[in-house]
């Protein structure tokens, strides 16, 4: 008989991509149970291992999609950009799955606003104008979470601009409401996105 408690975590993803052409690549999802919303995410490019109960790596990141089904002991090491240590997943059900991410080009504009399970975000990607090749990004939260990259300095409040939040890494942004997992790269202008509100 089951009796772990099952984690219920409300979660938005979105990806949009402000450049030309497209660009494909994976995040990984870890559903641990067959329980509705019982599962977890992290941004594309973080490395993962998934391991089987003799300590052989059966599934690890990669630009491929594909995913494993969890039938037996196996334990899943994910290495956030944001921390040092691992996030270690004992699992005995559920998968384990490289998705590939949608692609998005917006035709007029690299501003935008998304709503996904009550939760909008609007941002913008422009370029630098200090930094040749490279891009900014203003991205808001309708729950008042703002996160701001700028010619290679970032920052994050909450309501006020000067209630700022910690951020640890690239980028995880704990906050009273919930935590905001982001990635965004410079370079090309990629951001990827999952808010977790705090539990009641």
């Amino acid at each position: 008989m089951k009796t772990k408690k099952t984690k219920l975590t409300t979660l938005v993803l979105c990806l949009f991509i402000s450049i030309a052409g497209y660009s494909q690549t994976t995040y990984l999802k870890i559903t641990k149970s067959n329980e509705a919303n019982d599962y977890e995410m992290y941004p594309p490019g973080t490395k993962f291992e998934l391991k089987n109960e003799h300590g052989y790596i059966i599934f690890k990141n990669s630009d491929d999609p594909g995913e494993i089904d969890i039938d037996g002991n196996y334990t899943l090491y994910v290495y956030p950009s944001w921390k040092d240590s691992a996030d270690v997943f004992k699992l005995k059900e559920g998968r384990v799955e490289k998705v590939l991410t949608s692609s998005y080009k917006e035709k007029h504009s690299d501003e935008y606003s998304i709503k996904s399970n009550g939760v909008t975000a609007d941002y913008s990607v422009t370029d630098s104008r200090e930094i040749e090749g490279k891009k900014n990004l203003k991205f808001e939260l309708s729950n008042g979470i703002t996160f701001i990259y700028e010619d290679l300095k970032y920052r994050a409040y909450l309501n006020d601009e000067n209630n700022y939040i910690r951020i640890q890494g690239k980028y995880l942004i704990e906050s009273e409401i919930g935590t905001l997992k982001l990635s965004f790269n410079p370079s090309n202008g990629v951001v990827w996105w999952v808010f977790e509100p705090k539990k009641k």
